[in-house]
């Protein structure tokens, strides 16, 4: 697999490549150019190919949402998130047939709202548009990554995620909150592992997603939480006052310690990237292992979910060209950690 370039050129000029995500033949790219824009494209065949601004063939509806709000994020194909010039909210442009599901996913979001803002849906389009509310604050990757933002604020943050997330836990599960179960996350973690070893890995890094993958299902209990299943520390945000949480499109049930895990392998991987120092991760791990405590959550389990996070974090990061050094490194460091 040819692994993406750090940058590419077109008639408009040099694009950086943000980030990357594996595809059968190739790479997806989602690249910014230096005044701001963004587009996606795709490495085929050795090939770069941009799309225009506003076009994507399997995202129909996005022509006629470009011009109400500026790019986001762009994965060819699969959504794009737009920001509303007036500030009001978000619309997520995403394939027809992918509607049902993440209205159903916001309709379960109840569970969350005892201990967070979440964005309602103000609008549903049938050719494939979600209109958000807006949620407001500053994310914990940006406050933990700011240093104008004193410790103590930083701190205060994370015991307000605390507070909610102990929330959710003790909130029952929406009746018709389908399943995640850890043969489901097994399933997603050896997929990258495939896209690792096509990246380069070397075969002991592979030979320990499949260590991790045995110990995710070896002493598994019961999806019996709501989750949110793709928990970090940019979904998270904070107004001083409450936390909010967003991106619930994947909104289910799982064993508690899915979340707290996938918390726990991004603290350490933002302390990796410079963006986290030693204090303020400290702290953000002692807010995380509190709720887990509290909520009787099994410590194995959360070991066992977070060697599976740290791995597939790694071979998420392979493919972002700024990151790739490092994922390199934490990968090998991975691989030679003992099975908890």
């Amino acid at each position: 697999m040819m692994l993406p370039p750090r940058e590419v050129r077109d008639e408009h000029g040099r694009w950086s490549v943000r980030r990357a995500w594996p595809s059968s033949n190739g790479c997806d790219l989602e690249v910014v150019h230096a005044d701001g824009r963004l587009r996606a494209g795709r490495l085929r065949d050795g090939r770069v190919e941009l799309l225009a601004d506003g076009r994507d063939k399997h995202l129909p509806a996005l022509e006629g949402a470009w011009s109400t709000g500026t790019t986001v994020s762009w994965r060819r194909g699969r959504r794009v998130v737009l920001r509303a010039h007036d500030g009001s909210g978000y619309v997520k442009v995403v394939r027809s047939e992918s509607l049902a599901a993440i209205t159903r996913a916001h309709d379960r979001a109840e569970s969350f709202r005892g201990g967070f803002v979440t964005p309602d849906v103000t609008l549903l389009d049938a050719a494939g548009c979600v209109h958000l509310s807006r949620v407001g604050g500053r994310t914990l990757h940006d406050l933990g990554a700011d240093p104008a933002t004193p410790d103590a604020a930083v701190h205060a943050a994370w015991d307000g995620w605390a507070r909610g997330w102990e929330r959710v836990l003790a909130a029952p599960v929406a009746a018709d909150a389908a399943p995640h179960t850890s043969a489901d996350e097994a399933e997603i973690l050896l997929r990258w592992r495939d896209h690792a070893l096509r990246a380069g890995v070397e075969p002991a890094v592979a030979a320990a997603f499949d260590r991790a993958s045995v110990a995710l299902t070896m002493d598994a209990v019961e999806a019996s939480a709501p989750a949110h299943r793709d928990l970090h520390d940019k979904q998270v945000l904070w107004d001083g006052r409450r936390s909010g949480l967003i991106d619930l499109d994947t909104a289910a049930r799982a064993e508690p310690a899915l979340d707290l895990a996938n918390l726990r392998a991004h603290v350490a991987w933002r302390r990796g990237q410079g963006r986290l120092s030693p204090a303020r991760a400290h702290g953000a791990l002692e807010a995380i292992d509190r709720v887990a405590a509290r909520s009787h959550v099994d410590p194995a389990r959360i070991a066992a979910y977070e060697a599976s996070t740290r791995l597939r974090l790694g071979a998420v990061y392979l493919f972002r060209p700024a990151w790739h050094s490092r994922a390199a490194q934490w990968l090998i460091r991975c691989a030679d950690e003992p099975v908890r």
